[in-house]
């Protein structure tokens, strides 16, 4: 009896342990940072045996689905992305064994088939719970990707204004404006120039990077306009109208479904409502 409730729990106990192992990052070793410091580092750092195996897999098997936009857009690496798929899937796996033979120990008897049934469709959920977080998380940065987007515009539009040069106008706006956007846009820009690329190289690669097609639109207005000269001051103007205006009919569309999901919880409490008013009568009537 008693083996029966130490064992899930240890195994609960190890999978929280494994969990917060890997959650949290350990401490640096000595000489790695020596050797970063020093300017001679050539191999990866320690990682954890999760992580590492989810790494081995990753370059085994590229063929595996990855959201690779939406996982540049976030900022994360395949390998976190299918180490926390991993992780998760196997404590849906595990919960519900954990859970029966506790219930066992305390004289609940089950089949094996709802165990193993709910133990399934736990683990598969839990596997695939960070494909929805990361495809939500993903969409909502996007919008705010395009928000910021429409002010950059606005930027270059008005630096182009002032007699700047494409390149120099597509520079300038990234500096100025502020928030993680802006710094991305900048990056991609600096790292065109260092290459020595043209500007609207990176902010292509940015698009096809993040998915982001407005950023590609604005790729091909610069690219026109570095090759042909091709005044944009009209073009980005209007391009920063449209996406304002897409921008407000997907912000009244949410709102307007947002309003049509309210109806729903408002009608069951008003059903709740009649329901305790009419029950007395009920009571007396057919009690």
């Amino acid at each position: 009896m008693s083996l029966l409730v130490i064992i899930p729990g240890a195994l609960i106990g190890l999978g929280a342990f494994t969990l917060v192992c890997h959650l949290v990052p350990g401490r640096p070793r000595l000489d790695a940072a020596l050797t970063r410091i020093a300017g001679t580092a050539t191999a990866r750092p320690d990682l954890p045996p999760l992580q590492a195996a989810s790494r081995r897999l990753a370059a085994a098997a590229p063929w595996l689905p990855f959201p690779s936009a939406d996982l540049a857009l976030l900022g994360q690496d395949r390998e976190q992305w299918l180490t926390s798929k991993i992780v998760l899937g196997l404590a849906g796996f595990v919960i519900i064994p954990a859970l029966t033979i506790m219930g066992m120990a305390f004289g609940h008897r089950l089949s094996l088939v709802v165990p193993t049934v709910a133990s399934l469709a736990l683990g598969t959920a839990f596997f695939f719970a960070p494909d929805l977080v990361t495809k939500v998380n993903a969409a909502e940065k996007r919008t705010n990707f395009r928000h910021a987007l429409t002010s950059y515009l606005d930027l270059v539009s008005l630096e182009r204004g002032a007699g700047a040069a494409p390149t120099e106008a597509l520079e300038a706006a990234a500096q100025i404006g502020g928030g993680w956007a802006f710094a991305r846009i900048a990056a991609a820009l600096a790292a065109a120039r260092k290459a020595s690329r043209p500007p609207w190289e990176g902010l292509a690669a940015l698009a096809a990077q993040t998915g982001v097609a407005e950023l590609a639109d604005l790729a091909e207005i610069a690219e026109v306009a570095g090759h042909e000269g091709a005044r944009i001051l009209q073009t980005l103007t209007a391009r920063a109208e449209s996406m304002r205006s897409e921008a407000l009919a997907a912000t009244k569309a949410k709102a307007g479904s947002r309003s049509t999901t309210m109806v729903v919880p408002i009608a069951v409490l008003a059903a709740g409502f009649l329901v305790l008013l009419i029950f007395p009568i009920v009571y007396r009537t057919f009690g």
